[in-house]
């Protein structure tokens, strides 16, 4: 008499689960085409260690279907010599150049990086990638800013 009550009550909790889960809807950056993101630029995060009043910000929208990175980057207080798009695990260490996406630039710069793969795909999904904008007095780096998904809200 107890093995069938027990059967039961789990054929009704397997039913109840079952529903459960039908009825989460997902929803959030990862089920979007468009994923946006931002970074913070000045010289706190920098690696060597860099001081400067120079700051920036930049407003990034990743497209999942072309794999196409639009950025619009704006910088002040400094002079530099580039500015790169790069990568490093973990996110905190200097990484290598995987982009340039400016030279001697001054103040702002716009574009399109198509990502050339997965792995690209995922350091930038993961906040792995920043901008770097080095210097002549600082060549790895004088602001930096990680590339973070802003936050997600329905």
């Amino acid at each position: 008499m107890k093995k069938p009550m027990k059967r039961f009550l789990l054929l009704i909790a397997g039913v109840l689960m079952l529903g459960f889960v039908t009825s989460c809807k997902e929803e959030g950056p990862h089920k979007d085409d468009i994923v946006k993101f931002s970074a913070v630029i000045n010289s706190s995060p920098t690696v060597p260690k860099a001081t400067s009043s120079a700051q920036g910000t930049g407003v990034f929208e990743y497209n999942k279907n072309t794999m196409d990175l639009k950025y619009n980057i704006n910088f002040q207080n400094i002079k530099p010599t580039s500015v790169t798009l790069n990568a490093a695990n973990p996110a905190w260490e200097r990484g290598g150049i995987i982009q340039t996406l400016a030279e001697n630039p001054t103040g702002q710069v716009t574009g399109t990086y198509k990502l050339k793969n997965e792995e690209e795909q995922t350091q930038l999904i993961m906040g792995m990638m920043y901008i770097n904008i080095p210097t002549e007095e600082n060549p790895y780096g004088e602001i930096r800013g990680q590339i973070i998904a802003d936050k997600y809200e329905e």
